[in-house]
């Protein structure tokens, strides 16, 4: 059963004296471009960029960060809340076209190990991510950035009535962030109300949506400690902060988690790109009749579309000129029987039938990127950067919850639900109880 705790955040408190949050905040480290980080660099010399990436190069990474971190608790840069609480928040954002609202809450959530089947994971992970978190844990002694986890509320709504009712009351701290992107954050202490949330959560199954090296490494983080020590039940490295969003919540958007080929040699670049004429029916797409006649990176994704049924597709930029669409027509066709969730995933399928045959062992970490836009994918084909860009569909929400609740796991970053919450809004210490 999901144990779901309060615990003492820890918080900018110039954030609490009046400025916007939004100058302190960044995306999570997987998530940080260097064009990205040079603007949160800019936005405030406190910027938490400093801690969640800490310098790419030029310096010993996880020593500046703590040493940064003791710098700023010293100074009253971040300030401990003083008692257990858990954060409600209200994000909002542009897609598609319309303003969309995602209510949630943060809160520690007691770490269990997959085959308890308490918390659910639905991707493959990569070492040397995990292993970079778990050093930056050691360094900072915190979790900087919350993970994003989705769980099914009641028929009535139980949870979310919670979340509205809070959230009719003036929010504790307010963030305003580029591409339209604001949080408003509610520090909800009351101990009778905090007992029903808890209560409300016990008998609900936790879904990883987005963070599943940050957990891994927690459990890898709190196993070393083990090792040398008893741990007691209410520490909190038993713990990890997590943002917490209903299944049915209207503003959890999931969108396409594209790759680029780099760094390929010539030999695999001709395998790939006979790999995908030998397992797909590939096709020029004509360009957009418009003014202009001038391609824009949307117009892939639309051309993707969305999937029928038994039909794997892939949109492709850059092989052999132009944007082109590759199909596997058929479940069938690839010798896949059955209803399997997993065998039905373009992930899945792109990984097993092309870039693990074309990429062998541990090529396929070296010459495959993720992107979360296409038009990133776009660029890096354009400048040279990339020799390939794929871009990807999004995964059904039903086949999300049908993959991760049979216990298969996807390729690494097959999700990606938007917008991912951002480091620093809270941070959870792992030193001392909750």
């Amino acid at each position: 059963m999901a144990e779901v705790r309060a615990f003492r955040g820890i918080r900018f408190a110039a954030a609490s004296q009046g400025r916007d949050l939004g100058d302190y905040l960044s995306p999570p480290f997987d998530a940080i471009t260097a064009e990205v980080e040079r603007e949160l660099l800019g936005r405030s010399e406190h910027n938490i960029v400093r801690l969640e990436l800490a310098p790419r190069e030029g310096v010993d990474r996880y020593g500046f960060v703590a040493e940064t971190q003791a710098r700023w608790e010293a100074d009253g840069v971040l300030m401990r809340d003083e008692d257990p609480s858990v954060y409600v928040t209200e994000e909002t954002f542009e897609f598609g076209g319309k303003t969309q609202t995602r209510r949630g809450f943060i809160a520690a959530v007691r770490l269990e190990e997959y085959d308890r089947r308490v918390i659910f994971p639905h991707e493959q992970t990569r070492g040397p991510w995990v292993e970079d978190r778990v050093k930056m844990m050691r360094a900072t002694g915190s979790a900087l950035s919350p993970m994003l986890v989705v769980f099914q509320d009641d028929i009535r709504h139980s949870v979310g009535g919670i979340m509205r009712a809070v959230t009719g009351g003036p929010p504790l701290e307010t963030a305003t962030m580029a591409g339209g992107y604001s949080l408003r954050l509610w520090q909800l202490k009351d101990p009778g109300t905090l007992e029903v949330l808890r209560d409300l959560m016990r008998d609900s199954p936790i879904f990883i949506a987005d963070g599943h090296h940050r957990y891994e490494a927690a459990l890898r983080y709190r196993s070393a400690i083990r090792a040398r020590r008893e741990i007691e039940s209410n520490e909190a490295v038993n713990y990890r902060m997590m943002h917490i969003v209903s299944i049915d919540e209207p503003g959890l958007i999931t969108r396409g988690y594209h790759r680029v080929i780099h760094g390929a040699t010539p030999e695999e670049l001709g395998r790939l790109v006979g790999r995908f004429e030998e397992v797909c029916e590939v096709e020029n797409v004509p360009t957009p009749d418009r003014v202009g006649m001038a391609w824009r990176p949307v117009d892939l994704l639309n051309v993707v579309g969305s999937r029928d049924d038994g039909e794997f597709v892939f949109g492709i930029h850059g092989l052999q000129g132009g944007f082109k669409i590759a199909r596997m027509s058929s479940v069938e066709a690839v010798g896949l029987t059955g209803e399997d969730a997993l065998e039905r995933s373009d992930y899945s399928r792109l990984h097993s039938e092309i870039l693990d045959v074309v990429f062998e062992g541990e090529r396929v970490d070296a010459a495959v990127d993720f992107e979360y836009e296409v038009e990133n994918v776009v660029g890096r084909v354009d400048s040279g950067e990339a020799q390939l860009g794929i871009v990807m569909r999004s995964i059904p929400t039903h086949e999300f919850v049908d993959i991760v609740t049979r216990g298969d796991r996807l390729p690494p970053k097959a999700t990606n639900f938007y917008p991912k919450p951002p480091a620093g809004a809270v941070i959870q210490s792992l030193k001392g109880s909750l």
